[in-house]
């Protein structure tokens, strides 16, 4: 059962569950939201948190590190970026040894599942790519510093880094393309919108609906942190 209503160290309101119409700045982890957060109700203080970090335990688990036991951390280290996804830890964190996590990266779904044209689709979350990401074209992201998490699909052709995806939303973000009016190439208007030339914002070339467009989609849809009980067949 979800937890609607909470009190929380960051903030000096209560924080109420609510849906979010448009894409927000997370006041823990500093990172784009999109969907569920809890919300204060004073408009003036508009403070958001994705889900995973309001109710973020002291201590986590995650399966591609058996042996390890994660600590929940107020605020990011400096030059530490999350293991996951590259980005910079700015602010809420997980971290064991030397490993970071962004608080919806560790909670990130193994699995997502989805239908498509009457099939199945099934994307599978690996610490590392085994084939190019169709984003950034390379297996490592950031000049192969870093492995980078990846979801990829059961087929092999579909994979997408979980950082290629969080840059692509942020730069959407920040050129306005975060506008549910519009026809985007992705379900519920999240992003991939379309240009007038009729290629997608990574410059390739897609017809609506297709396979890669939805698989995205579903990426897309648990990178953000929105609700994605639907993604798991829940």
């Amino acid at each position: 059962m979800k937890i609607t209503e909470i009190d929380h160290f960051s903030h000096r309101h209560k924080l109420e569950l609510s849906y979010s119409e448009t894409p927000y700045q997370c006041d823990g982890c500093k990172e784009l939201g999109f969907g569920s957060s809890y919300q204060c109700n004073n408009k003036k203080c508009n403070f958001h948190l994705h889900e995973n970090c309001g109710v973020a335990k002291p201590i986590a688990t995650h399966s591609f590190f058996k042996n390890s036991n994660f600590k929940f951390k107020k605020k990011g280290k400096r030059g530490k970026t999350c293991n996951a996804c590259g980005k910079d830890v700015q602010g809420f964190m997980y971290k064991s040894k030397e490993t970071y996590l962004h608080p919806c990266c560790l909670k990130l779904p193994s699995t997502l599942n989805g239908n498509f044209n009457g099939g199945s689709l099934r994307l599978n979350l690996e610490v590392k790519a085994s084939t190019k990401c169709l984003i950034c074209q390379n297996k490592e992201i950031y000049k192969g510093k870093l492995k980078g998490w990846a979801y990829i699909s059961s087929c092999g052709k579909h994979c997408y880094h979980v950082g290629c995806v969080n840059n692509m939303n942020f730069e959407n973000w920040k050129m306005g393309y975060f506008n549910q009016s519009q026809s985007g190439g992705v379900a519920n208007g999240l992003v991939f919108i379309k240009e007038e030339n009729g290629e997608s914002s990574n410059g390739r070339k897609e017809n609506e609906g297709s396979l890669m467009e939805y698989a995205l989609d579903l990426i897309v849809q648990a990178v953000l942190g929105g609700a994605v009980a639907s993604l798991l067949g829940i």
